[in-house]
């Protein structure tokens, strides 16, 4: 027995070096049924308190044909330069105007049935800072049942200087929750528009560009891209973060560009301003 407690504790050593795979969007998750919890669906994708709002609800939804036990909690994290969205304490010195302090939640854990959904109450505090913008995200996380992964018995099945060893993916679903203390102050422009050439496995055309951050707050929108009438080009749910001036953004078309053509960019807000143009350029087809 003595031997057997010897061999799981030399393989669990090992093991804490292979942290759970993490499977976080600041954008709309893919499938990955392989993964524990890619059932897992929220709603809404960003919680945004104005001044004097002090209360939301968000609702997370089992998809699955298997009960699912998911963790929630409050995640610092950082956008950076080309969109991606990052853990705070991976970069440090980013800054960042933290509300993981000024938001309450409850519950913290839930069990769902499937098809079952249980709504997340969420409560900010007054913030006394002098930051016009205050972000963390509340993540949602799937918990492995208690019967994933090797038992004690299989993990000392292998001959002895053998390591069993295996990763369980987690899957997590992080959204956006902003706290604002004053009238926003959201612009942009548009920037660096260039054609990316189809090929590879890009069938089509891409329109890559900059987007440029130019108030306090953060912005979010969608992005449209127009040739005369036709719409060819939609990205939803775009932001750039305050922590950043600048996103890098490419936006797939839906039809060859032929030389000449004239395209129309609007990037439109669905913040605080539904609808608004926040920017709008246009580009002549090399």
């Amino acid at each position: 027995m003595s031997y057997l407690f010897d061999r799981v504790s030399r393989i669990v050593g090992r093991l804490l070096v292979v942290a759970g795979v993490i499977f976080a969007a600041a954008t709309v998750p893919g499938s990955a049924q392989a993964q524990s919890g890619a059932d897992l669906n929220i709603s809404p994708k960003r919680v945004v308190f104005a001044p004097g709002e002090r209360s939301a609800t968000v609702y997370i939804f089992n998809q699955g044909d298997q009960p699912a036990t998911y963790s929630v909690e409050l995640v610092d994290r950082v956008m950076l330069p080309d969109g991606q969205i990052a853990a705070v304490v991976d970069y440090p010195d980013a800054p960042v105007s933290s509300a993981s302090g000024l938001i309450q939640y409850t519950p913290r854990r839930v069990v769902l049935q499937p098809r079952e959904s249980q709504s997340i109450r969420v409560r900010a505090l007054p913030a006394t800072g002098e930051a016009t913008e205050y972000r963390t995200h509340l993540t949602v996380t799937a918990v492995p049942p208690e019967t994933t992964g090797l038992t004690a018995e299989a993990a000392a099945r292998g001959e002895d200087g053998e390591l069993s060893l295996q990763v369980i993916a987690l899957f997590s679903v992080s959204i956006p929750v902003i706290l604002r203390t004053g009238e926003v102050d959201s612009r942009a422009d548009i920037e660096a528009l260039r054609v990316v050439p189809a090929g590879g496995d890009q069938a089509m055309p891409m329109l890559a560009m900059d987007l440029i951050r130019r108030g306090a707050n953060s912005v979010y929108g969608d992005i449209e891209v127009r040739s005369g009438d036709r719409l060819v080009g939609l990205l939803r749910g775009v932001a750039v973060y305050p922590e950043v001036d600048r996103r890098a953004i490419a936006v797939p078309l839906t039809e060859p560009l032929t030389s000449g053509a004239s395209l129309s960019i609007t990037y439109r807000d669905d913040d605080a301003r539904k609808g608004q143009t926040l920017a709008s350029a246009s580009l002549a087809v090399p």
